[in-house]
């Protein structure tokens, strides 16, 4: 992994409109203003955005100004390529700061992203290089979401979300959704975690529940949250 060079450091709003935009593209997820304005709800409110439509439009007409977003004429939001580098920037710092407040400092699991949000914007590139040699150049963040530029390689077997996982079968945890504090206390009580092996004992859509074992033992969790968990089929 290299750490970032000269890349352009931006606003902080910027740079968290750029890691929004990034991380909507990677599930998936088409990037019109509203769902952009939805995501940045789940931000710390310590980033002080606004999430008004009206506030995300305008943030919007302003990064296509600069070049690092282009808007269609049915309002879908993509990345220039500016915009791509500078957002694999961002969230590199991002997920090498939860790395950092995890690994090194010991932090619990759910307070990493909150935490994280405080950091990035101030991690510098030599701070960044001396992270990255720390801990022994990590490809994926403490949830499971792969690092920019760390030459992450994706699992080579079929991956899953478990609420389309099937009875009686064996999964390892790929990746846990983060922005949650509450939720992620719950799934580190319960042992959901990436690399973590589980099994599927009961699934009941019409009663909305996923019942599964873990290495601490049996739990139930809903279809909704289970759509946010991604796992890899296991033995």
């Amino acid at each position: 992994m290299r750490a970032s060079g000269n890349i352009q450091r931006l606003t902080p709003a910027t740079e968290n409109y750029l890691l929004s935009l990034y991380v909507l593209r990677e599930d998936n997820i088409s990037a019109t203003p509203g769902h952009l304005a939805e995501y940045l709800k789940t931000l710390p409110a310590g980033e002080g955005l606004g999430t008004s439509l009206s506030t995300v439009l305008s943030m919007l007409r302003r990064m296509v100004r600069e070049d690092l977003v282009s808007m269609s004429a049915n309002k879908e939001v993509n990345l220039t390529h500016k915009g791509v580098l500078l957002a694999e920037d961002m969230v590199r710092r991002h997920r090498l700061a939860e790395r950092m407040v995890v690994d090194i400092l010991g932090l619990e699991l759910h307070k990493a992203h909150i935490e994280a949000h405080r950091l990035e914007h101030a991690i510098s590139p030599e701070i960044e290089a001396r992270i990255i040699y720390t801990l022994g150049n990590p490809t994926t963040c403490p949830f499971g979401r792969p690092i920019p530029g760390s030459g992450h390689i994706p699992y080579p077997g079929k991956s899953i979300r478990l609420d389309k996982a099937l009875v009686g079968s064996n999964y390892y945890v790929a990746r846990v959704p983060e922005e949650d504090s509450d939720l992620l206390k719950f799934l580190v009580e319960q042992a959901i975690l990436p690399q973590e092996q589980l099994t599927i004992v009961d699934a009941s859509p019409h009663l909305g529940v996923i019942t599964l074992r873990t290495k601490i033992g049996e739990a139930a969790i809903g279809y909704s949250v289970a759509a946010q968990i991604w796992m890899h089929e296991g033995s």
